[in-house]
């Protein structure tokens, strides 16, 4: 990949993936440009990326349907 635009696009599926596993995004994950921008670089696709991210970091994915219910 290279260029500015195949850079947003990456972010976009990035945000995309994280949003629908773990409903945050890469600002709210904390991570600044410089670090996402070095992982594209290196030819990261955007589902191995956020695999590997989710593995360090311990994430929960987040089930469509769960719903939080207090005891009875």
């Amino acid at each position: 990949m290279s260029g500015s635009s195949d850079y947003g696009k990456w972010i976009a599926a990035v945000d995309r993936i994280m949003k629908r596993d773990w409903c945050i995004d890469t600002a709210e994950a904390g991570l600044n440009e410089g670090e996402l921008r070095r992982f594209w670089s290196e030819g990261d696709v955007p589902e191995a990326f956020v695999a590997w991210y989710a593995a360090k970091y311990d994430l929960i994915r987040f089930e469509s349907g769960y719903s939080q219910r207090s005891p009875a």
